[in-house]
């Protein structure tokens, strides 16, 4: 499996959030992005991240986001959600969307990080960072063993 590790400074995104269940989060999910941008919410936002902040292990919330600007007015209804500065593991993906992220995003929980004699999780959130709508790459938190 492709991967990076990469350092990254602290930053905040801003979005609007809505909380999901880990079971169903594979349909329910895209149909919030379609939701997204059916809506006026997406006004001065493109949606460059899709960032997942662990609740209760079976819950989670989940933001269409874009990076914080503290000089801009964060939008009605949006929040905004802050990440610590540490090293990332970046995984690119490539093909249709959904399909190819959630694919990815299986094998990373479920076989690379399970694997992994140098790092494990640092935190209980991730991110996707969508280039194009066939190309991007899912950001995981972590620290060495």
């Amino acid at each position: 499996m492709e991967y990076k590790i990469v350092e990254k400074a602290a930053f905040t995104v801003v979005g609007v959030g809505k909380r999901f269940n880990g079971e169903t989060s594979y349909v329910e999910i895209p149909k919030f992005w379609d939701e997204y941008y059916e809506s006026d919410r997406c006004k001065g936002m493109n949606g460059m991240f899709g960032a997942c902040v662990d609740c209760d292990g079976g819950n989670f919330d989940y933001y269409i986001a874009d990076l914080y600007q503290p000089w801009q007015e964060i939008p009605e209804g949006c929040k905004t959600v802050s990440f610590d500065s540490g090293e990332w593991a970046v995984f690119p993906w490539h093909g249709k969307c959904p399909e190819a992220l959630q694919t990815l995003n299986t094998k990373i929980w479920s076989e690379w990080l399970p694997a992994s004699k140098d790092y494990e999780l640092a935190a209980n959130y991730n991110l996707e960072f969508y280039i194009s709508e066939t190309n991007g790459e899912i950001w995981i938190p972590v620290k060495r063993k």
